[in-house]
């Protein structure tokens, strides 16, 4: 017998709902919001809103406030710097162990999401563009056949997420994000260890760019 799927749990549906409202720019930075506002405006009780709100707070896009409130926060400079750092160890190591496991098809999928991205250029709505961009960079990332590896990464990309949101608005940034994973495929295809991790780096350097024009 075929089996069952398992219903996605409560919390995990309403941090999808709240990540949408996000995308969407219904919370700015500074905007206070409470447990009980959100359980009445999603219909749910505050157990799950409460796990939710949690999740965003372990990445840095919630600080929780006196009296039991939340506000949307940025992070600091330091914070940003401190990623950074780390990104720029992992993400080379990992994009260069992509280059043995990658397939035909791995490249084709991270080719049509480039396509996906650039047919929404012109769009002011940001979410899908930045749907897309996320599962580019976790294709990807998983190429490089270390799980740990690949979720120190995902980790990481999560604490700059609200921020991220924010630059991909600008259709500046994300030309930038399609011409730097358009060099991600062909370092893929051409299999040079040493111009694939340039080609990260490069493409990490353009994004804390565009992170610190938001925060500065």
């Amino acid at each position: 017998m075929k089996k069952l799927l398992k219903p996605m749990p409560l919390r995990d549906r309403v941090y999808e709902s709240l990540r949408k409202e996000l995308f969407q720019g219904t919370f700015s930075s500074g905007q206070r919001v409470t447990e009980q506002e959100l359980a009445e405006s999603l219909g749910v009780s505050r157990t799950p809103v409460r796990e939710a709100l949690n999740l965003f707070r372990k990445q840095g896009i919630l600080e929780q406030s006196h009296g039991g409130a939340y506000m949307f926060s940025s992070p600091s400079v330091r914070q940003v710097d401190d990623i950074f750092e780390v990104r720029r160890v992992l993400e080379p190591l990992a994009a260069v162990k992509a280059i043995k496991n990658r397939t035909d098809a791995d490249i084709q999928k991270l080719e049509e999401l480039i396509h996906r991205e650039q047919e929404l250029l012109d769009e002011e709505d940001s979410s899908q563009t930045y749907i897309f961009n996320a599962e580019f960079r976790k294709t990807f990332f998983h190429l490089c056949g270390n799980e740990r590896l690949a979720n120190c990464i995902d980790e990481f990309t999560g604490h700059v997420l609200f921020l991220g949101i924010l630059t991909l608005k600008k259709k500046s940034v994300r030309e930038t994000v399609i011409a730097g994973q358009t060099g991600i495929v062909e370092g893929l295809k051409n299999a040079d260890e040493k111009q694939m991790e340039k080609i990260i780096l490069d493409y990490l350097n353009a994004a804390y760019e565009a992170i610190m024009a938001e925060i500065k």
